[in-house]
């Protein structure tokens, strides 16, 4: 097989490579240049990876004796460590921890053959290295009640006299007018405005008014959780919403309390799932465990010390348990059990002396019996998220509460909202460039080293060429709608300006100073045709000391610029990178509003640095949803200007010229470094 064609400078040498020069032993080893990768493993178990490898015929070994390097490829699994505790005891000992990663391969190669360990990559990265699909569990947890009321009272009134009834009853005629009514006996009855039923017969006996009052009262549906979580497939998920309630454990001595003590019983919401996820994700099988105890009202046991005093009580708990199996349809809620529990409560109220009268009292009594019905019932609704979509049912909603602002030990954080990220399907799904990262991650599979080489990293591991002109320009819109750059003061702002003179190379120049003496043209509001232009040219990978610390000090010049199109084209062609030349960043500053760009892009170069520039400045890390830390700004901070803010503040306005001119830059290069090779016939 034809080896890359080396038309770009290519490492020799990689961090995770180790090179064991063969020696030349009789009957010994033959003379080869074996060289090691290790392969960190995301998803499986080392030990059953090294059991699947077998099983595709690869050759694996222990780690208790020397490779034999006439065998080569071949596996190591790395040895446990005994430092690893998942779940440590600290109670008992605090553990020594083991540094090193763990869950992770030794590959053994020749040097001079890398595809045959592309071949190990790919098995593992492709078959075996596989991650478990995502589902969002939701529960509901109901409560239906039927709480009924049945109460049933009679309320007894002599007559006044008045309303016709000529001169009362004898009763009231001895009372002296005391009052117009004299009331026997009242049986207190629900507060107004409940539904009953209240009837009243007057002029009973021509002595008597007699009040018949009954009430009934129900219940309706209460939701008593609502729990989430999100888990793999076949793994299980457990959620737990309940109290501990004490109960008292005593011993007795002769009706005396010898020893008291507590323990404790858990009452509430216990939910076991485990999820199973068909082939094509549209169906979900599950096994269930779902528990729910709740305090019995009025039933608990009371313990009675002499004479007859309380010395504790216990609870009595209802307890229903469905344990099932079930198979429905994605995103589908279903009903996993409805559990019926009964509790009832009788009271009786009458009066006082009247209501103990034989046969007569119960004319002077009431009734109350309280009956609840609780039907509890449990929803569960499986969603299995998809693997392509940073939206999905376990993501809160866009909303400033999930913002981290304000803390003055934290780092503050902004978390990415949809209006933050640009529709870019016309660009991720093109066929084309589908076609070249594909090609391209053939290659570093097969060469490691070449995953940090031009121009194959620009495109290896869902890379985009370009992206980074995107992704800065959306960080530009966060900061923008904010008004972030507000806090920062122009007077602030600072570059390195020559200073051959004093010996340092360069001294400090305060933007503002710079622009009232040569520029204040930049400080109004809408300028005088011209704009000063500032050019840092970028030096960093020059072998050169001199040419190293001269990067920071930018070139300045005063240019016209009559109008909004002409200082698009001076940044357009001044960024531009030429064959031949030093890769340069420029910016022109017109008037005040080219300020507070300048400014944006100060904050830009900051948030990038906060979130590692590897990491942020690519598409698929700059996702709805993610948090971005934030820098925290003082108005008293001193800002200083660099070839970053440069960059920052072209791609803020030209973003897509720059997307533009990489895409056509590196894709000529990509398909140049796979002419003659035997990767070209990816291509086609």
């Amino acid at each position: 097989m034809k080896f890359l064609r080396n038309s770009f400078v290519l490492l020799l040498t990689c961090g995770s490579i180790i090179s064991y020069h063969s020696f030349s032993q009789e009957g010994s080893y033959p003379e080869v240049d074996m060289v090691s990768d290790r392969i960190r493993l995301s998803y499986v178990n080392p030990s059953r990876c090294i059991q699947l490898l077998q099983l595709y015929g690869v050759r694996v070994d222990t780690a208790l004796g020397p490779i034999d390097r006439s065998k080569l490829p071949v596996v190591v699994a790395l040895p446990e460590t005994k430092f690893h505790e998942t779940i440590p005891d600290h109670e008992k000992v605090f553990p020594q921890t083991e540094t090193d990663p763990i869950n992770e391969l030794l590959l053994f190669y020749d040097s001079a053959d890398p595809v045959s360990a592309g071949k190990i990559r790919k098995i593992v990265n492709q078959y075996i290295d596989l991650p478990a699909r995502k589902i969002m569990i939701e529960a509901m947890v109901l409560e239906i009640s039927s709480a009924s009321l049945e109460e049933l009272g009679v309320e007894w009134d002599f007559n006044s006299g008045k309303e016709g009834v000529s001169g009362g009853n004898f009763v009231n005629q001895k009372l002296d007018g005391a009052n117009d009514s004299l009331i026997l006996g009242k049986i207190k009855y629900p507060s107004a405005g409940s539904a009953q039923l209240d009837a009243t017969l007057t002029n009973v006996f021509n002595e008597f008014n007699i009040r018949l009052q009954a009430l009934v009262e129900e219940g309706s549906a209460q939701i008593l959780s609502r729990p989430s979580v999100l888990t793999l497939d076949n793994r299980m998920a457990y959620i737990n919403v309940s109290e501990k309630i004490p109960i008292a454990n005593t011993k007795f001595v002769k009706d005396y309390v010898s020893a008291v003590d507590f323990r404790d019983v858990s009452a509430g919401i216990e939910l076991a799932v485990r999820p199973r996820i068909s082939r094509g994700g549209d169906e979900v099988s599950l096994q269930i465990n779902a528990s729910v105890s709740a305090r019995v009202p009025g039933k608990d046991t009371n313990v009675l010390g002499k004479d007859e005093i309380l010395l504790a009580s216990a609870p009595t708990l209802s307890i229903r348990e469905v344990k099932t199996y079930a198979r429905i349809a994605n995103d589908t809620p279903f009903i996993v059990g409805g559990l019926i529990a009964k509790d009832s409560e009788q009271t009786s109220q009458k009066v006082p002396f009247i209501g103990d009268i034989p046969f007569l009292g119960k004319l002077f009594q009431s009734n109350n019996e309280k009956g609840q019905k609780r039907e509890v019932i449990i929803v569960i609704t499986p969603s299995v998220l998809p693997e392509d979509s940073a939206v999905h049912a376990s993501m809160p909603n866009d909303d400033d509460l999930f913002d981290q602002f304000g803390n003055r030990l934290f780092r503050d954080a902004y978390r990415i909202r949809a209006e933050d990220t640009f529709d870019l399907r016309y660009l991720t799904e093109n066929q084309s460039l589908q076609k070249l990262q594909k090609v391209a991650d053939r290659i570093v599979q097969d060469h490691a080293k070449y995953g940090m080489i031009y121009p194959y990293q620009k495109f290896a591991d869902g890379s985009i060429p370009g992206e980074d002109a995107l992704v800065r320009r959306q960080i530009y819109e966060v900061l923008k709608r904010q008004e972030a750059s507000a806090i920062l003061d122009s007077e602030k702002l600072i570059f390195f300006k020559s200073d051959d003179e004093g010996g340092a190379g360069f001294k400090v120049q305060f933007l503002a100073k710079y622009l009232k003496e040569n520029a204040p043209f930049v400080l109004t509001e809408n300028g005088d045709g011209r704009a000063v232009g500032l050019c840092f040219r970028l030096t960093r990978t020059s072998t050169e000391a001199e040419e190293l610390l001269m990067e920071p000090v930018p070139e300045i010049k005063i240019v016209d610029c009559l109008n909004e199109e002409i200082w698009r084209k001076l940044l357009l062609q001044s960024n531009a990178q030429k064959n031949g030349e030093t890769q340069k960043q420029v910016i022109f500053l017109r008037h005040q509003k080219d300020l507070e760009r300048l400014k944006t892009a100060i904050l830009m170069k900051k948030i990038i640095s906060l979130n590692a520039s590897d990491y942020i400045l690519k598409l698929k890390n700059f996702t709805r949803g993610r948090l971005l830390r934030m820098p925290s700004i003082r108005e008293e901070d001193v800002e200083l200007i660099d070839a970053d803010v440069a960059t920052c503040f072209y791609h803020s306005e030209l973003y897509y010229s720059a997307l533009r001119e990489s895409l056509r830059k590196d894709f000529v290069a990509f398909r140049q470094a796979l002419s003659g090779t035997d990767y070209e016939a990816f291509l086609r």
